[in-house]
């Protein structure tokens, strides 16, 4: 501004000396001079303008207010910064989006362990308890009927097979999860296998638990190829989780090319059945109050990998029946 006013005192200066032409010269420089300034400052404006929205952005990235950032504005403002700056945010978002869902998968995870312990804690302490109580009542009455006593001892075993069971269920779901088990495919009669885990319910949970439940066996004679051991803990693990959800009864089907286990009890949702057989789901029977540890279906889901196979569920196919599960074998 200073250059300003001494253009204009030296072309008035000029004008009384009668020098219009070194006047006119003059003013022409001071108002190109003016100009100048002018475009210098507004320049300068923009550049303030675009440093400041800039900072804006990236404060508001640090902050993770990604909804804040106006994209458009800083396109509008031709900020030289607007196309780095948004695949600067989006990869934020990518970023805050996988860290939002692996803390949603590990707060599931300690859910589920949570509820894990707590199954198993129930699962162990109760049958603890009777043992003890029945150990304890033999100790005492050393004189009891040898009936009574023999109802004791019973209990005592039935008890210890549930704990053994629970064990082998945990060791066994770890095995496959991992594929640290030994395979041994063998030819054998799925009929026979199917007769001998029946009778082993007939023996163990309809007499004691689902005395009101039976378990009927539809099928022929049909040799297959598998391990005998993992089939046999499919078939138990299917009838079992079909007596828990049953109202009277559950059928076992020997088909041409699957192993059918129908339960007549209320069925699940269909929005359910993709969940079954993830580990430690225990969806209805969690409602219900059960204890169920969630690992029945998912051994049944990885034996059946193990043989290049599918297992398949569907639900209130009748009237009649609720769950329905197809082994491919």
């Amino acid at each position: 501004m200073l250059i300003c006013g001494i253009f204009f005192a030296i072309s008035l200066l000029t004008i009384l000396l009668d020098f219009t032409s070194i006047a006119m010269v003059c003013n022409l420089f001071g108002l190109l001079f003016v100009l100048a300034h002018f475009l210098r400052n507004k320049e300068m404006a923009k550049e303030n303008h675009l440093i400041e929205s800039t900072k804006k952005v990236l404060c508001n990235l640090r902050e993770k207010r990604f909804q804040d950032i106006n994209f458009k504005a800083l396109k509008k403002d031709n900020n030289p910064y607007v196309s780095e700056l948004k695949d600067l945010s989006e990869a934020m978002q990518k970023q805050q989006n996988r860290i939002q869902k692996r803390t949603k998968k590990l707060h599931e995870k300690n859910l589920q362990i949570t509820q894990l312990l707590g199954s198993i804690s129930h699962e162990i302490k109760n049958p603890l308890s009777i043992i003890q109580a029945s150990i304890e009542t033999i100790l005492i009455h050393k004189e009891m009927e040898e009936e009574t006593q023999n109802k004791l001892l019973h209990r005592i075993m039935l008890y210890s097979k549930k704990i053994n069971s629970l064990l082998n269920k945990l060791t066994l779901s770890e095995s496959l999860e991992h594929h640290v088990i030994t395979i041994k495919m063998e030819k054998f009669d799925i009929l026979t296998l199917c007769e001998e885990v029946i009778e082993g319910f007939h023996n163990y949970l309809l007499k004691s638990v689902y005395q009101d439940k039976k378990i009927i066996l539809e099928g022929k004679n049909r040799l297959i190829f598998a391990d005998r051991i993992l089939i046999e803990q499919v078939l138990n693990n299917l009838i079992y989780n079909a007596l828990k959800y049953a109202d009277t009864q559950v059928i076992v089907q020997i088909q041409d090319d699957y192993i059918a286990v129908i339960d007549d009890g209320p069925g699940v949702s269909k929005n359910e059945i993709v969940n079954l057989t993830k580990k430690y789901y225990q969806g209805s029977s969690a409602k219900r109050g059960s204890h169920s540890l969630g690992l029945g279906l998912f051994i049944v889901k990885e034996i059946a990998k193990i043989h290049n196979t599918k297992v398949e569920f569907f639900t209130r196919q009748t009237k009649k029946e609720g769950l329905c599960v197809h082994f491919r074998i």
